[in-house]
Formats: structure tokens, sequence, C-alpha cells
């Protein structure tokens, strides 16, 4: 056999070994995830927010849990990014708020969109206020058992007291949570699309 005919051959063999190898490359279109208006998304915290020390701005994440947004798997370890919108601390007749916006949602596989998301069910913590309230109740009945046993010779005064005690604590307001672990219910708002 000639150089040419080997040359020919060695080249027919090849072709047809490496052939399965060489598939054109198809271009495969980036898969989206659609989170529907409507559908719930169940989330719990990654951090805790308290009206008592948050600040307006201040950013927090969540994570997605089960049931899972149209029972798609894709959203299982997805994270919620928001921030709180506006916060206002507990105190004498003061009621506290806390308020935040959902930014942003990505999936595990890096996929992210912008939903609107209201909330529609929430663990908030209210603080105990139990302490306080018999603390000055207490403190009430002290002082007001001495100003009236000094200045209105009364056995009263106790009593009395103690009733100021504990309207002035009960007025006094606590601050509430949403603490780390907590489960927070949103539906979206609109249709968004994650890519």
């Amino acid at each position: 056999m000639n150089t040419r005919a080997r040359i020919a051959t060695c080249a027919a063999v090849a072709a047809i070994l490496l052939a399965p190898t060489m598939t054109p490359a198809v271009a495969s279109a980036p898969r989206v995830v659609t989170l529907a208006s409507g559908t719930t998304v169940d989330a719990t915290m990654n951090q805790t927010i308290d009206s008592g020390s948050a600040q307006i701005g201040q950013r927090f994440t969540m994570t997605v849990v089960p049931p899972f947004p149209q029972s798609k798997s894709q959203f299982q370890s997805a994270t919620l990014s928001g921030h709180v919108t506006n916060v206002v601390a507990a105190g004498q007749g003061t009621n506290p708020q806390l308020a935040f916006a959902i930014d942003k949602i990505a999936l595990a596989d890096g996929a992210t969109g912008h939903p609107i998301l209201m909330v529609q069910a929430q663990e908030t913590q209210r603080h105990d206020n139990t302490t306080n309230v018999a603390a000055s109740a207490l403190a009430g009945m002290l002082v007001g058992n001495w100003i009236g046993k000094t200045v209105f010779q009364s056995n009263a005064g106790g009593a009395v007291g103690a009733v100021a005690g504990v309207l002035y604590a009960s007025n006094k307001k606590q601050n509430v949570s949403l603490a780390q672990g907590s489960q927070v219910v949103f539906e979206a708002q609109q249709t968004v699309a994650l890519r």
C-alpha cells in the first residue's frame, strides 16, 4: 500500500472513531422559573429583627421552606433578601411597629427575580411585660404606702400605689420581634420570571 492509501485509510478510521465525539454543540436556552401571581411563599427568618433595635434600611434574609411555591422543587433553599421599611420602638403609650419589604429572590442555581410579596401571616413575638408590671406594682405599693402613712395618715396608700403602678406599667408597651426561625407566609402580587 502506498503512502497516499495509508493516509486515506488512517483518516477514514479516525473519522469513524471520532465521529460520535464531534457532535455539534447545541446552545441550550436558559431555564426560566416563574413565580405566579397569587402563589404563596413560605419562608423562615435567618436572623432576628426587633422593633427596639432595628433601623430603617437594615438588611435581612429569609430561606424559602416547604410547601414550595407551585410545588416546584427549584424553590428549595431559595433565599429572600429584604430590608426594614418602618420601625417604631415601643414606649410609654407608644405601640411598636415593624415593617419590611422583600427586594429579591435567589434560587440555589443562581436564578434571581424581584417579586412583589405581601405578608399573609407571620410569627411575631411580643416581649413579656409581666416582670415590669409586677415590679411597678411593688414600687407603687411601697411609695403609695409611704406617702399614705406620712402625708395622709392612712393605710390605703399601699393599695392605691399598687394600682397606679400596674396602670403605669400596663401602658408601657413592649417591643415586637420577628425572631430567627420565625415563619412568614407571603403572597406574590404579580408574576415574576426568575432568570
